[in-house]
């Protein structure tokens, strides 16, 4: 049975159209995959929250001299301060998942600033996937020597008989959220000061402005080693190898004091899992290099590689630690 000129032409008229999507579709997919492939083929962007000069900015620009080197291609630092981190964070989850924008994470970024925004612009897990973890930062609790005390036994004693004051980062930090969290479940009184930064919060306690501080430890390293300051305890799952003789939270029977201030990298969603894995090949080969690992620790920090799905364990973990904290402490509503 022979089809009429007109189901003929239907008949080609649909195949020239399914054939045209077919080629479309193929040079799409292979314009997709040969981009991977090329990858990084233009300048690579880290981007940071916070001001030149400070800790996360520091350490983002160590990594990116060295990644330029191991990927063969141009890695800048753009620096975008304000909210805590959060307008970084909200850009890169917001850009092209094509591997050529980067965030230098933090827990405040990540965790603390979604847990106490009612509204936060961007979701911590499902807006980012996660890279490397490379860097942890531990905090440390200090005290004034006046106050002649050593450890968190004394200091726990002492709160019943005198007024003390702490001074931390900022509002909101999670130096202040840990003191206040810690005075809340040993039941104690305690006077939060903020600073803009932890520097000016250790020029204080070093004045006898304050009696206490809760600061990171590289603030804190000059000082101890001329008895400037009492290290009573570290927060953070280790001891701090600037400072080994000071012990953990932990140690001293606070099971939950073990948040430190890592740093790592995250990418958009939906960023090509290739891309990925060679991030983060280049960061483990990055972090393992001693001469990395010697910058980092003059800085007061640590090396801490990890695999991407560890560090998006340890995302999710914060994220659920942070808030819970922001929804048992009334501190953090104010």
């Amino acid at each position: 049975m022979r089809m009429d000129t007109q189901t003929q032409f239907k008949t080609s008229k649909s195949f020239s159209f399914f054939l045209s999507g077919l080629l479309l579709f193929l040079l799409l997919t292979s314009t997709g995959s040969q981009a991977q492939s090329n990858w990084p083929s233009k300048v690579i962007k880290i981007m940071v929250g916070f001001a030149p000069g400070g800790p996360t900015d520091v350490i983002a620009r160590a990594y990116a001299n060295k990644l330029s080197v191991e990927l063969d291609q141009q890695v800048i630092v753009e620096n975008r301060q304000g909210a805590g981190g959060s307008l970084a964070a909200s850009f890169v989850a917001k850009s092209a998942p094509d591997g050529y924008t980067l965030l230098m994470a933090e827990p405040g970024s990540l965790a603390v600033n979604p847990a106490l925004l009612t509204q936060s612009p961007y979701d911590p897990i499902k807006d980012f996937v996660p890279i490397a973890q490379g860097i942890s930062l531990p905090m440390v609790l200090v005290a004034s020597p006046s106050l002649k005390i050593t450890s968190l036994k004394e200091l726990l004693l002492l709160t019943k008989t005198k007024s003390l004051a702490y001074g931390t980062p900022g509002n909101a930090t999670m130096q202040h959220l840990s003191m206040a969290e810690f005075a809340r479940v040993n039941q104690i009184q305690l006077t939060h000061v903020a600073y803009r930064g932890g520097a000016p919060a250790m020029t204080d306690l070093l004045g006898g402005q304050i009696q206490l501080a809760m600061v990171t430890v590289p603030s804190i390293v000059p000082y101890v080693k001329n008895a400037s300051v009492i290290p009573l305890a570290v927060e953070s799952p280790t001891r701090s190898p600037q400072i080994p003789g000071t012990p953990t939270f932990a140690e001293l029977g606070f099971t939950n004091f073990t948040q430190d201030i890592w740093q790592g990298f995250v990418a958009p969603a939906q960023t090509p899992k290739d891309i990925i894995t060679k991030l983060n090949a280049s960061i483990a080969k990055i972090s393992a290099s001693s001469d990395f690992q010697n910058l980092v620790n003059s800085m007061g920090a640590s090396v801490v590689y990890t695999s991407a799905q560890d560090f998006s364990k340890l995302i999710q973990r914060d994220v659920l630690y942070w808030s819970k904290l922001v929804a048992d402490n009334p501190v953090a509503k104010d």
